[in-house]
């Protein structure tokens, strides 16, 4: 008796501590500058059959089938209201634009996409216009159901991603009214390269752990040492990569090896060792700078998932560096492939 009345009471506690520190609500906000007009942008996303070309959700199934309702009347009667899509990866999906007056810079969706969260989440864009420029923001706000709340910071991360990926989607996409012409805004490119299996490789590594510091700060420093550990007699035997064994994006913690194949033409202070690669992997190749380097990661995540496939924490997840710095002074033209182990 004393057991169960102490089990109840344990229970209780826990539900009330879950309840009151588990909210569930996720929230995620950036901000860009575009030299464009405010009233040209207003009036481009006013349409909604236009959001087709940058929502990010809809990259996943190119072929889906996109329709267009008509759900309020007014002022959004001449245009769609309604954006909905049907496919077998991304489900059934919509999102609805709400009416607003016709001289305010805001667009305020609901969005109810089920193969990427739970329930419908608000998505807006609001438009601030700084001289001949214009401020976008683009919001995902959204709380999640009472069973999954302790998922809040994984779909924080999630909404994060899909808003930096909208941002980006959405400058590219409105780059067609910038009135800088030494400013280009490019969306990052994603090919979906299915599974694959990878061939060993000799290279010589050194391990790398970030914590604090930005990736690309601690990757060009590590690359650069093995580079100059190496000499101008031992030239790399193919593009550079990094393992990682470890990857942390909630507490920015990434651990693994970053590595450069040799042909091991002089001996050198670093003994190269044979890099095996066992299983299974998906492939996706990413163009982009390396600042947007962890989309590639989020698109490779909900890849993943929509296929139903489970990551096999037991393998390093890999990245090799097809086209960088050395061979291409254009940033956006660098080309990545990207691997995730999968069972």
């Amino acid at each position: 008796m004393v057991v169960t009345l102490f089990l109840i009471t344990l229970s209780m506690v826990a539900l009330t501590a879950y309840l009151l520190f588990c909210k569930g609500r996720f929230f995620s906000r950036q901000s860009a500058v575009i030299d464009a007009p405010i009233d040209m942008i207003s009036e481009d996303l006013s349409d909604l059959t236009h959001w087709q070309s940058w929502l990010p959700w809809l990259i996943y199934e190119p072929n889906a089938h996109i329709d267009y309702e008509y759900l309020h009347s007014g002022i959004h009667s001449v245009s769609p209201s309604c954006l909905v899509w049907q496919g077998k990866l991304i489900k059934d999906g919509y999102m609805s634009l709400e009416p607003v007056r016709s001289s305010a810079h805001y667009f305020h969706t609901l969005l109810e996409a089920p193969a990427f969260y739970p329930t419908d989440v608000h998505f807006n864009v609001d438009l601030t216009k700084q001289k001949g420029r214009t401020l976008i923001t683009i919001q995902i706000t959204g709380k999640l159901p009472l069973l999954q709340r302790w998922k809040q910071r994984l779909f924080a991360i999630r909404a994060e991603k899909d808003v930096e990926l909208s941002l980006l989607n959405l400058l590219a996409y409105l780059n067609k009214y910038n009135t800088t012409s030494d400013h280009e805004y490019n969306a990052p490119s994603f090919e979906w390269l299915n599974t694959t299996t990878l061939d060993n490789v000799d290279a010589v590594t050194r391990p790398f752990v970030v914590n604090h510091q930005p990736m690309s700060q601690k990757m060009d420093q590590g690359f650069h040492d093995l580079l100059t550990t190496l000499g101008p007699n031992n030239p790399p035997a193919g593009p550079c990569f990094a393992l990682y064994k470890k990857a942390d994006v909630i507490h920015h913690y990434f651990s693994g090896k970053l590595g450069i194949p040799i042909q091991n033409l002089e001996p050198c202070a670093i003994t190269p060792e044979r890099v095996v690669l066992r299983g299974n992997y998906l492939h996706l190749r990413y163009v982009g700078c390396y600042q947007n380097l962890s989309l590639a990661w989020h698109v490779l995540y909900s890849f993943m998932r929509l296929h139903q496939i489970q990551p096999n924490r037991r393998h390093f997840g890999v990245e090799i560096f097809e086209v960088g710095p050395m061979q291409t002074h254009t940033t956006k033209d660098y080309v990545t492939s990207v691997y995730l182990p999968v069972k």
